[in-house]
């Protein structure tokens, strides 16, 4: 997985809220050490600062960023985490279109993208989910794409760039894609959730 950037506010927020429960903690051990006279064994380290920010992040990047109650949560960040299947329509060879599943892999911090076919698959190299309404909102990737054994000889390793936004409901990711030289190929990718966990072509068929 690689980082990935977004416009959200808790981009900015979420650190420094961390690093106040991250003292918080350690303060409060500090209280109740001194007021019951007690201390951990040796072997066991004393809640720090920096300890308990690593552990508050780690929690907050895995699971907490996105939990939601009633529409509500911590991140403003959408959870993309899943396994899509859809359509991809290309303008190569006139107008081919090919069915095709997406797998996304997202904690708070980090992404990756793959796209499967069955002449290739592509993941993602570097990418932003920005949140703002506007031009630029929804999920932006780069991605190297290379060819199956298979695939057919005119078909070569490239690079391309994709841009998905995600509907309403959070069921479904649609938009526009480009390749780099060689191919110069541009489509439309529509691709529903079928299952937030990652499912082999054939699940996620059904």
């Amino acid at each position: 997985m690689h980082s990935y950037a977004s416009d959200s506010i808790d981009r900015r927020l979420a650190p420094w809220g961390i690093a106040i429960c991250a003292v918080g903690v350690a303060y409060g051990y500090g209280l109740l050490s001194d007021a019951y006279q007690f201390s951990l064994p040796w072997w066991f380290e004393t809640p720090s600062v920096m300890l308990a920010y690593g552990l508050f992040h780690w929690v907050y990047d895995s699971w907490l960023w996105k939990l939601r109650v009633r529409g509500c949560g911590l991140s403003q960040i959408p959870n993309c985490t899943g396994t899509w299947y859809g359509e991809l329509r290309s303008s190569h060879d006139g107008r081919t279109t090919i069915e095709g599943m997406l797998v996304v892999h997202q904690t708070w911090s980090r992404i990756v993208v793959e796209f499967q076919s069955e002449s290739s698959a592509s993941y993602s190299r570097m990418a932003s989910l920005n949140v703002t309404p506007g031009a630029s909102q929804g999920l932006i990737y780069e991605y190297t794409n290379d060819p199956r054994a298979e695939a057919k000889e005119t078909m070569h390793a490239h690079r391309g760039f994709a841009f998905l936004r995600l509907s309403a409901d959070g069921n479904w990711l649609d938009g526009d894609y480009y390749t780099g030289r060689d191919r110069t190929n541009f489509g439309r990718m529509r691709v529903r959730l079928v299952s937030r966990k990652r499912l082999d072509v054939q699940k996620a068929k059904k």
